[in-house]
């Protein structure tokens, strides 16, 4: 079994790296955040960012932190495949959760962008109604994400790192040279 996770900032193209594992390779994937925002639509709560926050932060009160990785990882025993990405993962509890789920057979990819300008620029070409319509929102949004999850200390346990600078051409043919010179598809 092998498990590739993505972790980043918002607007880092961490769903992206997921979404190309699946479309390229074939790898399922799921999001933790698919979770939080299903509890959002069951609650009639629109998925704003603070809202989905709120829920993460209530979540972590009743189940502990890394509950919604938990979940994920029951999930992936309970389909029985042999490769998985997940997107979502946004702190060291999470990584910890998979690392005990899954150990030496879970990858984490650090996916980032060095300007904060291009991540705001990019959540808003994708358009979203939990992405914030102003720079200042986008990185007070970063900023209280970092104090709930600390994403920064979750990265620090990152296998690899991809820059996401270029285009999505560039973090495409980034990731193939990974999954090659690595072999991370290998079961």
């Amino acid at each position: 079994m092998k498990v590739i996770g993505a972790v980043g900032q918002n607007g880092s193209g961490k769903d992206e790296v997921v979404k190309y594992l699946h479309t390229r390779y074939g790898v399922p994937f799921l999001s933790t955040g698919d979770i939080v925002r299903e509890i959002a639509a069951k609650e009639g709560l629109e998925p704003t960012r603070t809202n989905l926050q709120d829920i993460s932060e209530r979540y972590f009160r009743e189940f502990e932190k890394g509950y919604f990785v938990r979940l994920v990882a029951d999930q992936i025993y309970k389909n029985g495949w042999k490769i998985t990405g997940i997107s979502g993962i946004r702190s060291s509890d999470d990584v910890a959760a998979l690392k005990n789920a899954f150990g030496k057979d879970f990858i984490l990819l650090h996916v980032y962008v060095s300007d904060p300008h291009n991540r705001y620029a990019r959540t808003c070409k994708r358009g979203e109604g939990r992405d914030p319509h102003t720079y200042e929102q986008f990185m007070r949004q970063d900023s209280a994400e970092e104090e709930l999850f600390h994403i920064k200390e979750a990265t620090e346990h990152a296998d690899y790192s991809l820059s996401n600078d270029g285009t999505l051409d560039d973090l495409h043919k980034a990731l193939d040279r990974l999954i090659f010179k690595q072999g991370l598809l290998l079961v």
